[in-house]
């Protein structure tokens, strides 16, 4: 069973069985293919390398992290009627973008290229390094 309200997708199947605190998804077959192709030939460890060695840009990404558990904060105070295991999981500070847990420790923990992707291009507050190198990098394979 899966519940959308807007900001989270909560699922049964979750191993955690928790709420999902992602508000950014890619649906785009086609984005989400070339963007696995990133991830198989090991951009993810190249960029948390590269992010973990550059403050400037680690700094950004720790205060989008901040920016979301804020925006969460007011999703949860405009809608009083969320069910408790949504608030917990909304309202939880070292919980920062998708899920990412203790966002501000080096090195930099990157899920999936996927949920930064979706975050660059679903708000242009949420612009971001990961987002902007993913887009660039798609168009060369």
């Amino acid at each position: 069973m899966i519940y959308d309200l807007g900001y989270i997708i909560y699922s049964r199947v979750n191993k955690q069985k928790q709420p999902n605190p992602t508000r950014y998804w890619l649906y785009d077959k086609k984005l989400d293919r070339l963007i696995s192709k990133l991830e198989a030939r090991g951009d993810i460890k190249k960029l948390s390398k590269i992010i973990t060695e550059n403050d400037e840009i680690f700094n950004h990404l720790v205060q989008l992290h901040k920016k979301e558990i804020k925006n969460r904060e007011i999703f949860v105070q405009n809608n009083p009627d969320i069910p408790e295991v949504f608030k917990k999981a909304l309202l939880d500070k070292s919980v920062g973008i998708g899920g990412i847990k203790n966002f501000w420790e080096k090195p930099f923990k990157i899920k999936c290229l996927h949920l930064w992707t979706a975050y660059h291009l679903g708000n242009k507050e949420f612009e971001n390094f990961i987002g902007d190198y993913v887009l660039k990098e798609i168009k060369r394979l």
